[in-house]
């Protein structure tokens, strides 16, 4: 595709994270980058490469396998992700869907769905990593409450048309600018850049077929007892809550509010906790600048605040200090 050359990408490829004729090497240092995942090598020599470059809390990655290769990383959980092919074909099966992916087809997969990629030789992918917290955060803004359903999307993104050609001159964009983020650089205002990030991640929202969009403004009011629970849980984010006590103030119990969880929210009521906690600090972070990351993490029922800049991290794609000192 003569829009992403190697020319075009160059910012990208001076990031190098590692390249690699070995197999071992390679699953360990993709799995580090990436996410745990399962490798089988076909044919074809291994001539492994990966650059990587962050963009507010997006990461956007080139690699390639040299070989053939067979990937089974399960689901993503924590992130969505899309994969175009830069060069070759890869067939990348989501769930009961199959892309044939190609430089005029990207695929866009979801959190929650079940995974299994097979890239022939020579294959080399753009990714872009979307962490679920900022996803879902959009997603409120545009979608409000249909967005507090599971997200699925068509997987299969043509850019081979005007809306796909202009996400990938979004994408196109977002990487000319990563020198602009290295130290020592002269820096854009950081309300501009993360209103690039937005948009980027808008398009996709609004221009690829998703469950957010099919339940906006139709959706059907939510069982009482998870209404009940997620107030409970807003009004005691600092409080040592446990399953029982939110089960307890909800009038139901432990097993119902998870099932009830598990089929409105697709997460269970403790995981659905910390991402309020986690929202909340976010929120006050970007807004307080006197309050200290320490009295945020505390404010919020994190006593551990190694973990909560770990979760932070795993949210938002940025440690906690990082959003204060871009200024919100």
């Amino acid at each position: 595709m003569q829009d992403w050359s190697r020319l075009t990408l160059a910012p990208l490829f001076k990031r190098r994270v590692f390249s690699s004729t070995q197999q071992d090497e390679t699953l360990t240092r993709v799995s580090e980058a990436l996410k745990d995942h399962r490798l089988t090598w076909k044919s074809g020599r291994v001539d492994a490469e990966l650059n990587r470059g962050r963009f507010g809390s997006l990461t956007v990655c080139t690699l390639r396998y040299g070989a053939e290769v067979h990937i089974e990383p399960d689901r993503l959980q924590d992130f969505m992700l899309v994969q175009v092919p830069l060069r070759g074909r890869a067939c990348i099966e989501c769930g009961d869907d199959r892309v044939d992916a190609t430089p005029d087809c990207a695929a866009v997969i979801a959190p929650n769905r079940p995974l299994r990629l097979h890239w022939e030789a020579g294959c080399e992918q753009l990714l872009l990593k979307i962490p679920r917290g900022k996803l879902e955060a959009i997603g409120r803004r545009a979608f409000g409450d249909a967005a507090d359903r599971p997200l699925d999307f068509s997987p299969a993104l043509r850019l081979d048309n005007p809306i796909g050609a202009a996400w990938r001159s979004m994408v196109t964009g977002m990487i000319h600018l990563l020198p602009t983020l290295d130290d020592g650089a002269p820096r854009p205002p950081a309300a501009w850049l993360e209103h690039i990030e937005d948009t980027l991640i808008l398009h996709l929202l609004y221009n690829q077929p998703n469950t957010w969009q099919h339940h906006a403004g139709t959706a059907p009011s939510e069982p009482r007892r998870l209404t009940l629970a997620e107030s409970y849980m807003r009004a005691h984010l600092s409080a040592p809550l446990t399953l029982p006590d939110i089960a307890r103030h909800a009038g139901a119990s432990a097993t119902v509010l998870t099932r009830l969880f598990q089929e409105h929210r697709d997460t269970t009521p403790m995981n659905a906790l910390r991402a309020l906690r986690l929202d909340t600090a976010r929120q006050q972070l970007k807004s307080d600048a006197a309050v200290s990351v320490t009295e945020v993490a505390l404010g919020v029922g994190f006593g551990h605040l190694g973990r909560f800049s770990e979760y932070y991290r795993e949210r938002f794609g940025e440690l906690p200090r990082e959003t204060r000192r871009s200024g919100g």
